[in-house]
């Protein structure tokens, strides 16, 4: 059954009005692109004639991440020119303090409240998660702007990094079961508590409950300390070896990560 998605995302936008959902990106895009996901309209703005929307994107980027921050030609070259940006926008008095003082904007002044980049890959239908951030309190905004991005860019699967004991954990498992895929390639700052999932978009009953966070982790689930490296580690080689591991929803639990192994198949 299709369509469960679409009045979850019309009570997330009546909550709170004021939000808009945009996108940022080259033009030659736009007839890729899904501007209405799940019934939400996009509007689309070039980035080749709104600098100062990009520069604020980048000022919150690099706020959200302090010295890995995206750098502006990275923007540029591989965020802006191959894909887009999705956008909740909305009123600079909503964001929390310390991007509304970054920003200098007046209250009613249009801000990024939360934003979501992910790139396409040479996989068709697989999309790689780069950037996600919101300012926005108390809104579940981080897990929206990355759900509709990826509606717009009418990706099937993600493929994403997170850290073990990161709390983004929980927001990427709202939208459902997280694979475990393995470690980064090419290494990672943290390499140690870093590991690759993918979360499969195809069933959007299965996202639909994810988002509502309907259904608790499954007793079979087991519990792993996010400080128990080695035996983390032991579940990216397994998941390498070709296991079928996943983080269930909520993903994390009171410094613990939640795996279940599926049967074979």
């Amino acid at each position: 059954m299709a369509g469960e998605l679409a009045p979850l995302a019309q009570a997330f936008f009546a909550a709170t009005p004021e939000l808009s959902l945009q996108a940022l990106g080259s033009g030659v895009h736009v007839p890729s692109l899904d501007l209405a996901p799940h019934g939400i309209p996009v509007t689309h703005l070039l980035a080749e004639h709104n600098a100062e929307l990009a520069r604020q994107y980048l000022t919150l980027n690099q706020l959200a991440f302090g010295g890995i921050g995206v750098p502006r030609w990275v923007l540029s070259d591989l965020y802006l020119l191959p894909g887009a940006i999705g956008l909740l926008r909305c009123p600079a008095r909503l964001l929390k303090a310390p991007a509304r003082e970054r920003l200098l904007l007046a209250d009613e002044e249009l801000a990024i409240g939360a934003a979501c980049y992910v790139a396409p890959s040479l996989t068709p239908g697989l999309f790689v998660g780069v950037s996600l951030f919101s300012f926005l309190p108390g809104r579940g905004a981080s897990a929206w702007v990355k759900l509709l991005t990826l509606g717009m860019v009418r990706a099937k699967r993600l493929r994403g990094i997170t850290q073990w004991d990161n709390p983004a954990v929980r927001v990427h498992s709202r939208l459902g079961p997280m694979r475990l895929v393995g470690r980064v390639p090419g290494g990672h700052d943290y390499d140690e508590r870093t590991f690759v999932y993918e979360t499969d978009l195809s069933d959007e009953a299965r996202v639909a409950r994810a988002m509502c966070r309907e259904e608790g982790a499954p007793s079979s689930a087991t519990r792993i300390p996010v400080t128990d490296l080695l035996s983390l580690g032991a579940l990216l080689d397994r998941a390498e070896a070709g296991a079928r591991l996943e983080l269930v929803p909520p993903g994390q639990d009171d410094g613990h990560v939640l795996v279940r192994e599926l049967p074979p198949g």
